[in-house]
């Protein structure tokens, strides 16, 4: 072989590779956009309250943050500092607020679940029952079925008990909480008070 031969077949490989790789170069662009794109809100809203009202116009959710990033395309909303709160149906708003729930981060997905992380506080607001205080470091929230999950780490508390666990389920209409693991539990008589 020649070396004008040699020198032709190089500049085809070369003008070949090129024209190969281009259109994944542009495709590689063209993702990298779509991306960023679905990186950027919708709208951004500070200090937003939303209700969300049963079919007979009682209150029945109210979810609240420090700032929500909305998605239309991804249909979420991101939320900064969000405080739930689930009111009974069978008692008025100004005496069936029962759970308030609050985190540093969540989610609010497709209109029906609210997904909290990073120190979850749960509060019992009718200051009844045995438990007043859960603590954990996620938890979901199925706003039709009214029901609240968690597969983590999980400290509940009251004027007489201290549970520790692993995942919870809380029926919100029932008020009855299933913990998974059993991992300690701490009984206070009324006699003795605690620490």
């Amino acid at each position: 072989m020649n070396l004008r031969t040699i020198l032709l077949i190089l500049a085809i490989s070369i003008v070949a590779i090129f024209l190969l790789w281009q259109p994944q170069r542009e495709q590689v662009i063209e993702e990298e956009s779509q991306a960023s794109e679905q990186l950027v809100p919708d709208f951004i809203a500070e200090n937003l309250e939303t209700r969300i009202y049963d079919q007979t116009g009682r209150l029945s959710h109210r979810i609240q943050a420090q700032e929500m990033s909305h998605y239309i395309q991804q249909n979420r909303t991101e939320l900064i500092q969000p405080i739930y709160t689930s009111y009974l149906r069978e008692l008025s708003a100004s005496t069936g607020n029962l759970w308030q729930i609050s985190a540093e981060l969540g989610e609010f997905l497709d209109d029906e679940r609210l997904e909290l992380m990073n120190s979850v506080q749960i509060s019992n607001l009718s200051q009844m029952g045995y438990i007043q205080n859960i603590e954990t470091q996620a938890l979901q929230i199925d706003i039709p079925k009214r029901e609240m999950t968690s597969s983590e780490p999980v400290q509940i508390t009251g004027p007489q008990i201290n549970i520790k666990g692993i995942g919870f389920r809380v029926d919100l209409e029932s008020q009855q909480l299933e913990l998974i693991e059993h991992v300690e539990s701490i009984y206070y008589p009324s006699a003795i008070t605690r620490d």
